[in-house]
């Protein structure tokens, strides 16, 4: 592929293997391998292959979770099934009722463990992002006085310490922060001459 291809397909549907793409196609193109593009891209490739890695986890537990929530109903069924032949059909309903909910209840603390750990993402993320996101700043905008910089940039990355955003919120932000990143690099940075 190219490199405006394969950046098109980033900035659309990030993921992993577009990252590994875009590096294939920046290297062939003959970036200069000590530019700033080479650690945004690390950082913005690990980040993805976090996301994607927990988000399988996350969707796993999400799924056991609901085939929890449906065996409650699978217990209930089958006590009514047994009803004429039970003494203490009410007992075993309630009983059986009761631990399937705990069950349910244990299958949700994953999903929760999942979005703690993924707070670190976006926290460690918000970190990187800031770091970056300055540097570019200071290129771009040499003449911002650095208290400006500083609330532009607090401003920009204020939803990611939001604990009422959602984590899905969190990710599409930091996700369109490094594309925008990537973007900026490759469009301002210049092969090689011969490459």
């Amino acid at each position: 592929m190219s490199v405006p291809t394969t950046l098109s397909q980033l900035l659309s549907q990030p993921a992993p293997g577009t990252i590994w793409q875009l590096r294939s196609d920046l290297l062939e193109a003959g970036y200069a391998p000590d530019a700033d593009l080479w650690r945004v891209l690390d950082q913005a490739y690990h980040f993805f292959t976090e996301l994607a890695t927990k988000a399988t986890a996350r969707e796993y537990s999400h799924f056991a979770s609901l085939l929890d929530i449906g065996a409650i109903g699978l217990v209930v069924v089958e006590n009514l099934l047994d009803a004429e032949q039970s003494e203490n059909f009410w007992g075993k309903v309630i009983g059986g009722a009761l631990s399937e909910g705990l069950m349910v209840m244990a299958a949700r603390q994953y999903v929760k463990a999942w979005e703690e750990e993924m707070r670190s993402v976006y926290q460690s993320s918000a970190w990187t992002l800031y770091h970056e996101l300055w540097r570019l700043s200071e290129r771009l905008q040499p003449g911002l006085p650095a208290g400006e910089r500083r609330q532009l940039l607090e401003q920009l990355l204020a939803p990611l310490h939001n604990p009422d955003f959602s984590g899905n919120a969190k990710a599409l932000i930091i996700a369109r922060l490094y594309q925008l990143l990537i973007l900026t690099y490759v469009t301002t940075g210049t092969p090689r001459p011969g490459a």
